[in-house]
């Protein structure tokens, strides 16, 4: 440690970020002794990205046998390509993408092998369920023996122009162990999700700067090309926000030629960035305070290339698929899923209300 860093604050703000394993390597690289807070949380990090290492291997050949084929988002492959080890980048759970008529299948695929539907319900009805995946992006996923949560996608943002999962003939593969191999994005595409994904959810994490950043320095040319691709495709925005945060907060060198657009929209995007990050001096998360929705729904808006995108935007705050799962109704009366947003949304509120007061009030009583 140099002089004046409090370890409890670095093992705290390590840990809000999911950078505990990339500082612990990071001091180690440099002859510092880490400390042991933060290597606790390195080494129980490292532990669980071998487990999902392995879970994400059994879900390709899951996948796989059943003739779906499996995009792996960020997690191990990602790990692997940016810091040339999985237990470097932590995940909380298994990010996968399949086309969308792939969908029904890959569904089948995960319940025969364990895993239970959450989001949305495995009881509704087939026009139903095509309804929530026209609204939605993705479906969530749990393993009844040990919890483990996977993320099925079957587009890749709402916020752009242009979300579709790429064609697999412009998928790359990452070895992850010997004779092993998983399906990612390219290096172009992932760089461009990454900077999306972050920006849509106000950069709430350093470790989404850290892998921006790790992209970038390794590129031959610096991110300079795939500047000139975000502003041919309409991600500038998503994108400079990330280079600018990234040398802000990691001393990035901007890529050659960069000049970031003349936005009001960009500025609010970086300033409400930087906030979120160093909120409570980098320890207070996004889900603990009562504006995460409105934040990452403003986010989107301040993405949005175009007033196709934004009406996007609008229509999922005014269509949930949360409503569609909790109250299916006949496609004739689907437009009244606009009247009942406010009511169920209340309704949900108060229903989670409810479960965390009784479950104060049983550890009270256990207690």
């Amino acid at each position: 440690m140099t002089p004046g860093h409090d370890p409890r604050l670095l093992r705290a703000v390590a840990h809000r970020h999911g950078v505990a394993a990339l500082v612990a390597d990071g001091m180690r690289a440099a002859g510092l002794a880490v400390p042991p807070g933060i290597d606790r949380i390195a080494r129980a990090r490292a532990r669980a990205a071998l487990i999902q290492l392995r879970d994400t291997i059994a879900l390709d050949r899951l996948l796989g046998e059943a003739g779906v084929a499996m995009l792996t988002l960020k997690g191990v492959g990602l790990a692997q390509r940016l810091h040339g080890g999985v237990a470097l980048r932590e995940s909380a759970d298994i990010d996968i993408a399949v086309a969308p008529d792939q969908v029904d299948r890959a569904w089948a695929a995960l319940a025969a092998a364990g895993y239970v539907r959450e989001r949305p319900v495995a009881s509704l009805p087939a026009t139903v369920l095509r309804r929530y995946i026209r609204v939605t992006k993705d479906s969530l996923h749990r393993r009844d023996v040990d919890g483990t949560i996977v993320e099925l996608h079957w587009r890749l943002s709402d916020a752009t122009t242009d979300a579709a999962i790429p064609p697999e003939a412009d998928w790359q593969c990452q070895a992850v162990l010997p004779g092993v191999a998983l399906r990612t994005l390219a290096d172009d595409a992932v760089f461009a999700y990454l900077c999306v994904h972050g920006a849509a959810h106000l950069w709430a994490r350093l470790k989404w700067l850290a892998d921006v950043a790790t992209l970038v320095r390794a590129a031959p040319d610096h991110g300079a090309a795939w500047w000139v691709a975000a502003q041919a495709r309409g991600d500038a925005r998503a994108v400079a926000s990330g280079l600018l945060l990234a040398h802000e907060f990691l001393a990035l060198p901007f890529p050659p030629g960069f000049a970031p657009p003349r936005s009001v929209r960009l500025r609010v995007l970086v300033a409400l960035g930087s906030r979120v990050l160093r909120a409570g001096d980098g320890t207070r998360e996004l889900a603990t305070t009562r504006w995460r929705g409105w934040a990452e729904f403003a986010a989107s808006l301040l993405l949005a290339p175009d007033g196709r995108v934004r009406a996007r935007v609008i229509r999922r705050l005014l269509v949930s698929g949360e409503d569609i799962a909790d109250m299916p109704l006949p496609t004739l009366l689907s437009p009244l899923y606009v009247v009942l947003r406010v009511p169920l949304l209340l309704l949900r509120r108060r229903a989670r209300r409810q479960k965390r007061l009784s479950a104060n009030h049983g550890q009270s009583a256990s207690s």
